[in-house]
C-alpha cells in the first residue's frame, strides 16, 4: 500500500465514523434531562429553607441597623430619639414628648416591617436614646433583646442581643 492509498482510505475511514457521531440521540437526551430533574428535586427544599433562614437574618440585621440608626441620631441631633418595635413593624422618630409613642407631631426618621410570616416575640419594645448616646428599653434593664421568629413549621429564628455597654446591636442564630 502506498502512501496515498493510507491517506485516502485513513481519511475515507475517519468520515464514515464521524458520520455517525454528529449529535445526542433522543435516549441519552432522555437521560440527562431525567439525571437533571431527579437533582433539581432533590435541591429544592435546601433552597426554600436557605431563602426563609436568609430572610429572617436580614429582617434581624435590618433591626439592628435601625438601633445602630436610632442611637447615632440622637447623638448627631442632640435630641432623644426613640426605636418602637409594634407588631411586624419598627419605627425610629424624634421624641419630643418624651412618652416613647410615636403621634403625628414627632418626626419619623425611618421604620421598617418584616415579612409576612415572621414576627417579634417581645412585640411592645422600645429603647431611647437620650443625646449622650445612653440607652434606656421598655424592660428598664439591659442587656435587652428582640426575638424573630418565622411562624412556620420548624421556625427559623435569629435574635438581636442588646448589651448596656456597646454601641452596637448583636444577631445571634438561636433565642434564649
Amino acid at each position: 500500500m502506498t502512501f496515498f492509498m493510507k491517506r485516502t482510505f485513513s481519511a475515507r475511514f475517519s468520515r464514515s465514523v464521524l458520520r455517525g457521531r454528529r449529535g445526542f440521540t433522543l435516549v441519552e437526551l432522555l437521560v440527562v434531562i431525567t439525571i437533571a430533574a431527579i437533582l433539581a428535586a432533590i435541591a429544592a427544599p435546601s433552597f426554600r429553607e436557605m431563602n426563609r433562614s436568609m430572610a429572617v437574618r436580614s429582617a434581624a440585621d435590618e433591626l439592628a441597623a435601625g438601633i445602630q440608626f436610632a442611637r447615632s441620631e440622637a447623638i448627631r441631633t442632640n435630641q432623644t430619639v426613640s426605636l418602637l418595635i409594634d407588631g411586624r413593624t419598627w419605627q425610629v422618630f424624634v421624641d419630643t414628648n418624651g412618652n416613647n409613642i410615636r403621634d403625628n407631631s414627632e418626626t419619623l426618621l425611618r421604620e421598617g416591617l418584616y415579612p409576612e410570616l415572621m414576627n417579634a416575640q417581645n412585640p411592645a419594645l422600645w429603647f431611647a436614646f437620650a443625646p449622650t448616646g445612653m440607652a434606656t428599653s421598655s424592660t428598664g434593664t439591659f442587656p435587652a433583646s428582640i426575638c424573630l421568629t418565622t411562624a412556620d413549621t420548624p421556625p427559623i429564628q435569629r435574635r438581636v442581643f442588646f448589651p448596656a455597654r456597646t454601641s452596637s446591636p448583636i444577631v445571634q442564630a438561636v433565642c434564649e
